[in-house]
């Protein structure tokens, strides 16, 4: 894709995920088969980890956990206020049983870090300033949603910049 036209013809597909199928749970035990750590600090380090290419929230990762608490495969202890959670024997079994998998995983992450990194970083800081950027529009647009004559003004300034902005990416 070379040109923003060509991405916004494409805008309803969206991009592909960080992690494919049962990626996110080979992830995550991958982790605490470093150290047993608490839920927000497995969210953080999976953003960390993935240079801000997944920035699980906390819906999508403590199911997770839950799942694999229940199959024996994690155990949790409350430490502090918080669950500290920990790959098990059984755990550790399953990731020598499925180490195939859990390689292809992780080549599949790898690669998509590679092509970030190929970059320099510059790349990968436009996408994380652009994204800071769409949360600060969109508080901007839920602050003027109930005002039509804001709400067209905010329309205008973000057709304008989508304009500049498809003039710069085509020069």
């Amino acid at each position: 894709m070379n040109t923003m036209a060509e991405a916004a013809r494409h805008k309803s597909s969206p991009p592909a995920p960080f992690f494919e199928r049962g990626g996110v749970k080979f992830a995550i035990m991958r982790l605490l088969k470093d150290r047993p750590r608490h839920g927000y600090d497995i969210i953080r380090a999976l953003e960390q980890h993935s240079k801000g290419m997944y920035c699980p929230s906390a819906g999508a990762i403590y199911p997770v956990l839950q799942t694999l608490e229940d199959q024996g495969l994690l155990a949790a202890k409350a430490a502090g206020g918080k669950k500290v959670y920990s790959v098990t024997q059984a755990g550790l079994d399953f990731l020598e049983d499925n180490k195939e998998e859990a390689q292809r995983h992780e080549d599949r992450w790898f690669a998509q870090l590679a092509a970030v990194e190929g970059h320099d970083g510059e790349a990968w800081n436009a996408i994380t300033d652009a994204r800071d950027l769409t949360e600060d529009i969109m508080k901007a647009v839920w602050v003027t949603a109930a005002d039509p004559a804001k709400r067209n003004e905010v329309r205008a300034v973000l057709d304008e910049a989508v304009a500049r902005l498809t003039e710069i990416a085509e020069r």
